[in-house]
């Protein structure tokens, strides 16, 4: 409220394409305890897709990978519209938990979440390392005695934590390419893969990607920021929002 009169508020909320009810109605939820008066939702691989430059009028489909930390959500999207779709529910953050799992079992070294990023982004890598015994030193604190340790971890340590991780991922996205309409599937030959999110800067994913699907992989130039930078250009174009469907009815109980 501004001066004594109300502001209608929208807002644009992306999700994943496997949504249950009750996910939707505690997002709904959340908007309406912000004051927003009109929610549009729009499946997240659509709104990684327009962030990553992927045009609404293009007739011809592309295929987004968009990686989080908890979620991985492989799309397919044609005409401003996705034409397939698949959600799983794991990303990222799984390479996160099972390396901290392996210091803290086999090294006896609890270390904070900035570290497993670093050792994730800077030292893991999708294929096997040219040099095994490669090492890192890591800081935290022990866990038997609880005082500040540091232990070192060579990169073929790391590799095939990462590498039971990564063939996973690779197999899904092959598995939901093999889905496609053969007009689609031609497309998807021509233009390949676009990967999003925070996944798609582990190190050689892309060209893991390319080797497991046969397909061109990219990254989009600004992947961290796809989902957001895609639902921004939602607000900004009426007719983008005219495609997306609302409902407030969720929160009203109606």
């Amino acid at each position: 409220k501004t001066g004594g009169s109300n502001i209608a508020i929208q807002a644009v909320m992306s999700m994943v394409s496997d949504v249950t009810h009750v996910e939707q109605r505690a997002l709904l939820n959340a908007a309406d305890d912000a004051g927003i008066g009109k929610v549009f939702m729009m499946e997240e691989g659509l709104a990684a897709a327009f962030g990553a430059g992927v045009l609404p009028t293009d007739k011809r489909a592309t295929a987004i990978v968009d990686i989080g930390a908890g979620t991985t959500n492989i799309a397919v999207i044609a005409k401003g519209t996705v034409v397939h779709s698949t959600s799983n529910r794991y990303g990222s953050g799984a390479i996160n938990e099972a390396l901290a799992t392996h210091l803290r079992r086999h090294s006896g070294l609890q270390v904070g979440e900035e570290t497993i990023e670093l050792l994730k982004t800077n030292f893991a890598s999708t294929f096997l390392p040219d040099d095994i015994s490669k090492s890192l030193e890591l800081r935290g604190r022990d866990v038997q005695t609880g005082s500040p340790g540091a232990v070192e971890i060579t990169a073929g340590e790391v590799f095939p934590i990462v590498e039971g991780i990564v063939r996973r991922l690779a197999l899904r996205v092959k598995d939901t390419l093999t889905e496609l309409r053969p007009e689609v599937a031609a497309d998807i030959y021509d233009r390949g893969v676009i990967l999003t999110g925070g996944g798609a800067l582990l190190k050689n994913l892309d060209k893991r990607l390319m080797i497991e699907t046969g397909l061109p992989v990219v990254i989009a130039d600004d992947p961290l920021s796809s989902v957001v930078l895609g639902t921004g250009k939602m607000l900004s174009d009426i007719e983008l929002l005219k495609r997306v469907k609302w409902d407030n009815s969720l929160m009203t109980g109606s």
